[in-house]
């Protein structure tokens, strides 16, 4: 009762967003890229060489590559594995691989060589596709191996890497092959499309299984969404800093935005200059970051230096944020969009529409409810659903929901239930507007003398802080209240900045139990690509004094 505003009805939060249609039986490259109204278009630019890929070049470069592919054993239900970093050739080798009905598992090629053994093992990989440069270290996985060789330019390299075992194939001979000539089987919208390993920055990571349905739907919704302030057949020309074997630079920006037909200019390896640069070379209008980048966006002097009067919208999400409002007061007409989503997800669940950009920013919420999803907040304690306005852990429901963790039966039974609810672990609530805000992570709250106290919140207090650059807050465990906040802090160079001055600035603006008790300054706080903080590092420099 009085809750309608919300979409709260029954212990269920409904999306405010008109229901859309979901689209059946059509597998992911199909839609993302065969349905595309404008062959014309650039869709992908290289940003240090502006090297350029039309739609319809991708098409067919797509379609001889995975004509090549199948002539070299690659077929429906194999498991790939792509580990390579950003390029204008990664999209290619991801949906001719997927063109076949394989399933591809994307992993991060800094990981180390027995992540990377036990991501293979585990998903039962049958290819591998690297670069020149990691191909060494990745030999290990023992893995038949298909190299892109090819610069932005598409000029092959030539040089032999020492300790590399010779390729099955290279993408220069593959773009060769006949594209007429690929095999293109029947791809249920069940099937495994994508085997997305999660963070793990709490533990081991794990295979999210997200089916063709999955990442379908998971586009369409945000498709339908007006987040990005759309004007029919505008060309909107956005900057891709986001590691694509992350689900954000995946679904979110690549899939999302290619079904768009938008042009993409890809980052090869993160430099903020070079990000700025790109940003005034290109005339960008829309970029995806994650927390860090918006903290320095707020606070590098480097931003004025550069012509960033061409960005309408800055989309971000991946992690935890504070304030990051200052970026809008330095890039004049700027529009900053929260967004919320999961591996679990296919990247969606939650984000903001044309109509309430201000609103949202204000409250530092990440939006609706993305179309044809619900959700609940739950007492972790009792399992009640919760109305709006308290806090508690989200549940969340749609066509976008993977279908589990591969291999890990434990695990998807504790993450999803019987009714298809994904149980995702984080403290959040919904206002009375409908409104989504994620507190934080269930497992990452602070136990102290009874209190629950968000890392987050406090993190968001110290990056307000003029003297500091970047920071952490992570448990402690202590005899008499159990565990207090400890705060890692990254100073701006030259300060003189104290840890009891730290303290003192933090208690002056949260309860009493929320305050900071220890103080350790660090050059660096460490973090995964997505910008999630690594805590079990962090957590691991205070072990050796820990008492319990």
């Amino acid at each position: 009762m009085g809750f309608e505003k919300s979409g709260y009805r029954d212990g269920i939060f409904h999306s405010l967003l008109r229901p859309i249609p979901t689209p059946r039986n059509v597998d992911m490259v199909t839609y993302i890229l065969f349905q595309q109204p404008h062959p014309q278009r650039t869709a992908l630019v290289d940003s240090p060489t502006g090297a350029s890929v039309s739609y319809a070049q991708l098409q067919r470069r797509v379609r001889a590559v995975a004509s090549g592919l199948a002539r070299k054993g690659v077929k429906q239900g194999d498991v790939v594995m792509l580990c390579m970093p950003n390029s204008i050739h990664w999209p290619v080798l991801l949906f001719a691989s997927s063109f076949l009905g394989a399933v591809v598992t994307t992993a991060n090629p800094v990981n180390s060589i027995p992540e990377l053994r036990r991501q293979a093992q585990d998903c039962r990989a049958a290819f591998l596709i690297t670069v020149p440069e990691h191909s060494a270290k990745l030999a290990p996985l023992g893995l038949p191996t298909i190299l892109n060789d090819l610069d932005a330019l598409g000029v092959a390299s030539q040089v032999e890497v020492a300790g590399a075992p010779a390729p099955v194939a290279r993408l220069s001979e593959l773009l060769r092959a006949d594209p007429d000539r690929a095999p293109r089987p029947f791809i249920r919208e069940s099937d495994t499309a994508l085997l997305l390993y999660s963070s793990g920055t709490t533990g081991a990571s794990k295979g999210v299984v997200l089916t063709h349905l999955n990442v379908v739907e998971s586009i369409s919704q945000r498709d339908s969404l007006d987040c990005h302030l759309r004007v029919p057949d505008e060309i909107e020309t956005h900057l891709v800093i986001i590691p694509l074997f992350h689900v954000m630079g995946l679904c979110v920006v690549l899939a999302t935005l290619l079904r768009r037909s938008h042009k993409l200019v890809i980052v090869p390896k993160f430099d903020f200059p070079s990000m700025l640069a790109a940003v005034q070379r290109y005339k960008v209008t829309n970029m995806g970051l994650v927390p860090p980048i918006m903290v320095a966006l707020t606070k590098s002097p480097l931003v004025s230096q550069y012509d960033l009067s061409s960005l309408k919208v800055i989309g971000y999400g991946a992690a935890p944020s504070g304030d990051v409002s200052g970026v809008a007061q330095r890039i004049k007409g700027v529009k900053l969009t929260q967004g919320y989503g999961m591996t679990e997800t296919a990247g969606s669940g939650a984000a903001v529409s044309k109509d309430f950009v201000e609103y949202a920013l204000e409250r530092r919420s990440c939006g609706f409810l993305t179309a044809n999803m619900q959700a609940k907040i739950v007492d972790v304690g009792t399992g009640e659903a919760l109305p709006p306005n308290r806090e508690g852990e989200l549940w969340l429901h749609g066509l976008n929901v993977m279908r589990g963790y591969l291999n890990n039966e434990k695990a998807t039974a504790e993450t999803l239930d019987k009714d298809g609810w994904l149980h995702t672990g984080d403290l959040a609530k919904f206002d009375e507007n409908g409104f989504l805000y994620i507190v934080d992570r269930l497992k990452e709250l602070i136990k102290y003398n009874g209190f629950q106290v968000a890392p987050a919140e406090l993190e968001s207090v110290l990056l307000n802080h003029p003297e500091i650059v970047d920071t952490a807050v992570v448990p402690f465990p202590e005899e008499t209240v159990g565990e207090i906040p400890v705060a890692f802090v990254v100073k701006r160079p030259g300060s003189s900045l104290t840890a009891d001055a730290v303290m003192d600035y933090v208690a002056e603006q949260v309860s009493p139990y929320k305050k900071v008790r220890r103080v350790v300054f660090v050059d660096i706080i460490p973090k995964l690509e997505s910008g999630k903080i690594l805590r079990r590092d962090l957590k691991n420099l205070l072990a050796p004094t820990s008492k319990l």
